[in-house]
């Protein structure tokens, strides 16, 4: 069992730069034992034949893109049509950055 106490918790606090309440620091405090109790069950488990795995489904090292197609595009008037503004065959948007 490891060793999480207040002053573990106000530490912990501290490093994150996070306030908590007499409330929330019992409910905390008592979630993180938790945690750690768990990851030290786990640290039980012997792993020594076990190979390290850095994906743990295989389909997630497929490509997942899909091929490239060469496809007709809009004309560029037929797409200035739905612009709400324009200005010398462009789409105006609002300016965002300012002139410092």
């Amino acid at each position: 069992m490891s060793k999480f106490d207040k002053e573990s918790l106000q530490n912990l606090q501290d490093l994150c730069k996070i306030k908590l309440n007499e409330k929330e620091i019992g409910k905390f405090a008592e979630d993180l034992k938790k945690i750690i109790d768990y990851v030290e069950q786990l640290n039980e488990v012997d792993t020594k034949n076990i190979e390290t795995c850095n994906y743990i489904l295989m389909d997630f090292q497929k490509n997942v893109f899909r091929e490239d197609e060469v496809k007709n595009t809009l004309d560029k008037n037929r797409f200035l049509e739905n612009a709400p503004d324009q200005i010398a065959s462009m789409i105006k948007v609002p300016q965002i950055l300012s002139k410092k």
